[in-house]
């Protein structure tokens, strides 16, 4: 009986964990030497009014990447700083804060349209996708 009982706290136990990584959602930060991809989807944070560079602030805390802002750019992302031609830009699903005229980029087959303000004055909001793409001009 002991063992019928150790089996079904085993199984309870595993299901819980199954049910919490699911329930979180997915990793908040992809990233790869050129593009860092942020999905606002963090069940730990609040994203009511808040702007992405918060919320980086917040993500760079729980080391899921790094940055540095300079005079209001941001200069350096996960130790990749810009250049004189090259800079890290801001590309975003959210529509409302969003110019396809001033630029686009393609990640996983969908375009996102550049942001029309910076991280320090865009509001992020939850389930948008902000993309920092390293870019050579």
């Amino acid at each position: 009986m002991k063992k019928f009982f150790a089996l079904i706290a085993s199984l309870i136990a595993v299901f819980a964990c199954c049910f919490a990584v699911a329930c979180n959602g997915k990793e908040p930060v992809k990233a790869d030497e050129n593009t860092v991809v942020i999905t606002a989807t963090d069940s730990s944070f609040d994203f009511d009014g808040k702007t992405l560079k918060a919320y980086m602030d917040d993500l760079q805390e729980r080391g899921k990447l790094t940055y540095t802002i300079s005079k209001g750019m941001v200069t350096e992302i996960n130790g990749k700083s810009q250049t004189l031609n090259s800079y890290w830009m801001l590309y975003t699903s959210d529509e409302e804060n969003a110019s396809t005229e001033w630029g686009t980029f393609e990640y996983e087959e969908k375009l996102y349209g550049s942001a029309t303000v910076g991280a320090e004055s865009l509001t992020v909001k939850e389930g948008c996708i902000y993309i920092w793409a390293y870019q050579t001009f």
